[in-house]
């Protein structure tokens, strides 16, 4: 009868073995901009700017024109590793990149710009090809979330985006009607929550209207622009990052206080770094970020954290209990 009942206990413990195992297996990513997310500006293709500032990190998968004035890292601290990086030709006239080096991946061509703290050198740091990947599979997986909150277009032309979460909050919104705006309002929103505004259409633009975000950080939204392939930005200072992978941006006469991530940028805007913080839902393990390149840790790192379901964790420390039951039961009966 004793060797019946232990056949019986590992009748049932196996199965629930299997099953938590496969969980493990199917495990989620916890989402972040990968290696972008330690830059101000992170563009996929050409960046040319003119008398303006990049206050945070700046790296250009292309080409780098910044002239007339310009300043890059100012808001930035000390030695903070590799300030300027692009992976093509670096052309810098009659400016200053504070607080780290410049990195150039095809020839430099430099005049009356000073590195105080920093070096000027040929390398290859950052994989924009893998980032370009990872960027642009993450703009389509923030799309294709279900809304979470309330979007309303009102005939006067305000947008007018109301929130009910305190951790996450979903919009969906058409790039025509915010091409058309005069007023962005977020409320409701938890003022810790994360925002995630997704807009459709390939044209897009942001020009001459305010923002108010209700309270939440800036830090915590993101407009993603998963399908714009132009996106036109001017006399505004937009609350919140950008993640546009496909899109030329130009970029004139405002700010964008957050990253800016794009295909491309041209224009006198200024970026101010007010890096993103938010946190996104998770993405399946295939999407996870293996971009090389980065030499330091945390949401920037180039990896995406692995996030056990407190599930998986509970009935995994259960199954180790019921085999601990089991394995005395067989002992008791050998004996």
């Amino acid at each position: 009868m004793q060797r019946q009942t232990f056949f019986y206990q590992m009748q049932l413990v196996i199965p629930i073995a299997a099953s938590l195992a496969l969980g493990v297996s199917t495990q989620a990513y916890a989402a972040s901009l990968g290696v972008a997310s330690d830059y101000n500006v992170f563009t996929l293709g050409n960046f040319t700017q003119t008398s303006t500032d990049v206050e945070g990190k700046l790296a250009v998968g292309g080409n780098a024109t910044f002239t007339g004035g310009f300043g890059v890292g100012s808001h930035l601290s000390s030695n903070t590793g590799n300030v300027l990086v692009t992976g093509g030709n670096l052309n810098l006239n009659n400016g200053q990149v504070n607080h780290g080096n410049v990195v150039y991946g095809g020839t430099a061509n430099v005049s009356g710009v000073g590195f105080p703290n920093g070096t000027l050198s040929k390398g290859n740091p950052i994989d924009f090809n893998a980032a370009g990947d990872y960027l642009k599979g993450l703009s389509s997986y923030l799309a294709g979330l279900t809304p979470t909150a309330t979007t309303t277009v009102q005939a006067w032309g305000a947008i007018n985006l109301s929130g009910n979460s305190s951790s996450l909050n979903i919009f969906n919104l058409s790039g025509a009607a915010l091409s058309k705006t005069n007023y962005f309002e977020i409320a409701n929103a938890g003022k810790d929550s994360t925002v995630v505004v997704n807009v459709s259409g390939k044209d897009v633009s942001m020009k001459n209207f305010g923002f108010n975000i209700g309270g939440i950080s800036r830090q915590n939204v993101l407009y993603n622009f998963y399908e714009a392939t132009s996106l036109d930005v001017s006399g505004i200072g937009i609350e919140g990052s950008i993640l546009a992978p496909l899109a030329a941006l130009n970029f004139n006469n405002g700010q964008i206080n957050g990253n800016v991530i794009a295909g491309s940028v041209t224009g006198n805007g200024e970026s101010h770094n007010y890096l993103f913080n938010g946190a996104l839902p998770n993405m399946p393990s295939t999407s996870r970020d293996t971009t090389a390149g980065n030499t330091g840790g945390g949401a920037g790192s180039g990896t995406v954290a692995k996030v056990p379901e407190p599930s998986t964790l509970l009935g995994l420390g259960l199954v180790s209990s019921l085999l601990g039951v089991v394995r005395r039961k067989g002992r008791q009966i050998k004996a």
